[in-house]
């Protein structure tokens, strides 16, 4: 699904809870050629702000954070998709990361939000519970503040390819689609640069 993102629009911001969710995805994420800054609750401010740099300035594909760390303090609107692969317990720190890449200087005319749940058919299973504890707790935020904050989207079942194709064809508008060749070119040719220094 990331791949896809990245692939179709050139950037994506993804978030995790846990640290050993982020290792791992950073490490699959590195194996398929893809450039990538992490920032977890270890990383250093300096380091902070230099992964904020090269994501924005385009050195580097994706985001990874958790969504506590790097849920703060940080401008991430070169990407107009959000990934959460785990969701939190808290809705505030949800909408925190999310804010991330929708803030002033976001140039996109819409910004995407995409959570992960694992399915497991006749049983039950975590990530469907946070999701639903995550709703339950808005309505009452809203209720005890009068606010309207919400969770909104639609459900996409099917099988891996089919869901991810469906996804991505939501995602992009029609001029999105005619850049897609663009981006495909550019990542190409970023991953050519990456396999030459290797080599060096």
């Amino acid at each position: 699904m990331i791949d896809d993102v990245v692939e179709a629009k050139g950037a994506c911001l993804v978030f995790a809870h846990h640290r050993g969710v982020i290792a791992e995805l950073e490490k699959q994420l590195r194996r398929r050629g893809r450039s990538i800054v992490t920032v977890h609750g270890e990383t250093p401010d300096r380091e902070r702000a230099g992964a904020e740099q090269m994501f924005q300035k385009g050195k580097v594909e994706i985001f990874l954070g958790s969504i506590n760390a790097a849920g703060e303090a940080l401008t991430l609107h070169r990407a107009d998709t959000c990934v959460f692969v785990e969701l939190d317990w808290v809705p505030a720190a949800m909408h925190q990361a999310e804010d991330r890449g929708h803030r002033a200087g976001q140039t996109a005319k819409g910004y995407h939000i995409i959570s992960l749940l694992a399915h497991m058919p006749d049983r039950q299973n975590l990530d469907e519970y946070v999701a639903k504890v995550l709703i339950e707790k808005l309505a009452n935020i809203n209720t005890i503040l009068d606010e309207k904050a919400g969770i909104a989207g639609r459900r996409i079942e099917g099988s891996d390819a089919s869901v991810r194709s469906r996804v991505i064809s939501a995602l992009m508008s029609e001029a999105q689609r005619t850049d897609v060749a663009k981006n495909t070119q550019v990542a190409a040719a970023r991953k050519r640069v990456r396999q030459r220094s290797k080599k060096q």
